[in-house]
């Protein structure tokens, strides 16, 4: 007699439900193979997902009877286009979270999995309409979060009794908001940021012509009352019986909106058919060139619309609206380079270059006062609506100061109450981050150890001369110091210092920098916050903690691998292998075969390790750092190579 083992919950099960177990796995392998992680998911995806009701699988979570109802996936920088269908099969699922990672391409359907009770999606890159599917087939929908992605079209309408949790900010939804009971539950600020979104819901007038001229950014209301319910109720407490909305359509624009319709999936053709290396272009002011001067969308504020700007050149010159109270401003802190307007900024076509802790950084391209043209960096930033606009404007005047080789000038900023943007140098490079780990693989081209060395000199250089020029109540200085916030160019090969094999040295340069002392209630986003004394409860950091920072980003560049919190301590791991014979192994694959200099990559690891000691007193100074690294490199150049011995104890 033959006897088969299925190493699934449920042994003996019929045929049927073996099949629906093997369909439920091939889904999640499908998803597996689609997308690519930090976390490895080839490596850890394996065998069933789910064994005694508890699950082998990360992220993933199983019931009683071995079925798959949880998938958590968030913030492990996930990659690529979600599979169509292909969750269809694991029926059961109750969680969908992809939350903070970088998945672009449409939203997935999932219509047939009626058991959905939360969808969390947000700060991707999700683009194209949201699916008809989450308002009309998931009824037992509590919590949708899509905000932070390019998401755009019109909002289904969302009848779910049970929904108490919904955010779809920050995209580039338009038209108007379905007045139905359950989206009168939420406040505006759930449907913030958006291209042009009306509708009582959002308290914005629906009009003819230009409806949202006088609408705040944020779509919220100057009116007083509960912000989650717009109505009125009488004297007996109950809602009162709506009467009809002076702004209801006329029945003759039934036929302009209908045109409009039938073009929105050729306008989103035009936004999007710029979608290249995970990028989006779109425009800073909301969309519409036309328009951009009048309707700046979901940057500019209502009195900066309503006016306009005049830039006057020269160190910390300003573009100044005045309307009512308060002002906007654009202030320029490098009077050689080019100015322009917040007109010409917000009229310009904007490329999204990647999402962070802070805000959403854009790459723009203007045509300042009719000259040649202009590109600068524009990063939206995020958590700082609590900032008063004197702490902005000093901390900004700090950051506008700093010149160095190693440091992103800062060329200009913005404040206004919903919205605060930094104007960064352009700089033609890629982050660090992305020269060690994408596209990893037959046909890239490996970063040597030369290159590695000097990037990671340029770090150190940059980071001391932020220690040394920011005051001392300005800590920690840099605050966000990680691979993804460290642009790497290599520079034209002329009068420039090259590498032993005669390449050009790459330059190092550090960015976002300087916000952490704006962020009091949100540190905990930024890089510093992985340091052991934040952990233990410190919430006033030292410039130790981005000595911290540049040992873990040091061990990135010796090592290649990512660090990921879940995979435990990388300074312990390396610290175990280093005090073993199998210090080698800690090598990344791509310089492991330079054995002559097997030396200096050790060297460099302590180095690392010793900026990644737990107690912060331990950690050496930022000036001395630079003096082991140049020691190292020095070594590595043929200067002094024997009996060289770094001060590391």
């Amino acid at each position: 007699m033959a006897v088969v083992v299925v190493e699934v919950e449920g042994v003996g099960l019929p045929e049927s439900e073996l099949e629906t177990f093997r369909d439920e796995r091939g889904g999640l392998v499908a998803l597996r193979d689609a997308l690519r992680s930090g976390r490895d998911l080839h490596s850890n995806w394996t065998g069933p997902p789910c064994h005694g009701g508890r699950s082998r699988w990360y992220g993933v979570a199983c019931d009683g009877d071995g079925r798959v109802v949880g998938v958590a996936l968030d913030g492990v920088q996930l990659t690529g286009v979600l599979p169509p269908g292909a969750l269809g099969n694991v029926t059961r699922l109750e969680t969908l979270s992809l939350r903070d990672n970088a998945i672009h391409g449409a939203l997935p359907r999932l219509d047939a999995l009626t058991r959905l009770r939360v969808v969390d999606m947000s700060s991707n890159r999700f683009s194209g309409p949201i699916p008809r599917g989450y308002a009309a087939a998931l009824r037992g929908l509590t919590r949708l979060e899509l905000q932070d992605n390019l998401i755009n079209g019109t909002l289904p309408a969302f009848e779910q009794a049970g929904l108490v949790v919904f955010n779809v900010s920050y995209n580039f939804l338009q038209g108007e908001v379905p007045d139905t009971r359950a989206l009168r539950r939420f406040p505006a600020s759930a449907f913030a940021h958006n291209l042009k979104l009306c509708g009582e819901v959002v308290r914005t007038e629906c009009r003819e012509g230009s409806p949202f001229d006088d609408a705040p950014a944020d779509g919220s209301s100057s009116g007083s009352g509960d912000d989650r319910v717009f109505g009125t109720r009488d004297a007996g407490g109950s809602p009162a019986r709506r009467k009809p909305r002076r702004f209801r359509i006329a029945r003759w624009s039934v036929v302009v909106i209908a045109l409009i319709a039938a073009l929105v999936p050729f306008a989103a053709v035009l936004i999007f058919i710029h979608h290249s290396k995970k990028r989006q272009v779109v425009r800073l002011g909301g969309g519409r060139a036309a328009a951009a001067a009048a309707v700046s969308g979901d940057i500019k504020d209502k009195a900066a619309e309503q006016a306009s700007n005049k830039v006057s050149s020269g160190s910390g010159s300003r573009s100044t609206t005045e309307s009512g109270k308060g002002a906007a401003e654009l202030q320029f802190f490098r009077p050689e380079k080019a100015t322009f307007s917040l007109d010409e900024l917000f009229c310009s076509t904007a490329e999204m270059l990647g999402k962070g802790r802070l805000g959403i950084t854009y790459r723009v391209a203007l045509h300042a006062g009719g000259g040649g043209p202009v590109i600068v960096v524009v990063k939206r930033l995020r958590n700082m609506g609590h900032v008063p606009r004197k702490d902005f404007a000093h901390t900004m005047q700090l950051l506008g100061k700093l010149r160095h080789e190693n440091v992103v000038d800062v060329v200009a900023c913005y404040f206004s109450k919903d919205e605060k943007l930094v104007v960064y140098d352009h700089v033609p490079g890629c982050s660090l981050f992305h020269l060690l780990h994408e596209n990893r693989g037959e046909g890239r081209t490996p970063v040597s150890w030369p290159a590695r060395l000097a990037i990671a000199k340029g770090m150190a250089r940059g980071l001391a001369y932020l220690h040394q020029t920011l005051p001392l109540f300005h800590r920690p200085p840099h605050g966000n110091l990680k691979s993804t916030n460290v642009l790497v160019v290599f520079p034209a090969a002329g009068g420039k210092r090259r590498l032993g094999g005669g390449d050009v040295a790459p330059v190092a340069k550090l960015t976002d920098h300087g916000f952490h002392p704006l962020l009091p209630h949100h540190g905990h986003r930024l890089a510093a916050a992985k340091c052991p004394e934040f952990e233990r409860g410190r919430r006033r950091l030292s410039s130790r903690a981005d000595v911290f920072c540049l040992g873990l980003v040091l061990l990135e560049v010796v090592t290649g691998k990512v660090p990921v919190d879940e995979d435990g301590d990388l300074a312990e791991w390396a610290r175990l292998a280093l005090s073993h014979e199998w210090s080698t192994d800690i090598l990344d694959v791509e310089i492991v075969a330079d054995r002559d200099r097997h030396g200096d990559m050790l060297r460099l690891t302590e180095v690392a390790l010793l900026c990644a000691a737990v107690e912060p007193e331990l950690r050496p100074k930022m000036h001395d750092v630079v003096r082991m690294i140049d020691e190292i490199a020095g070594a590595g150049d043929g200067e002094a190579t024997a009996g060289r011995e770094l001060a590391l104890r």
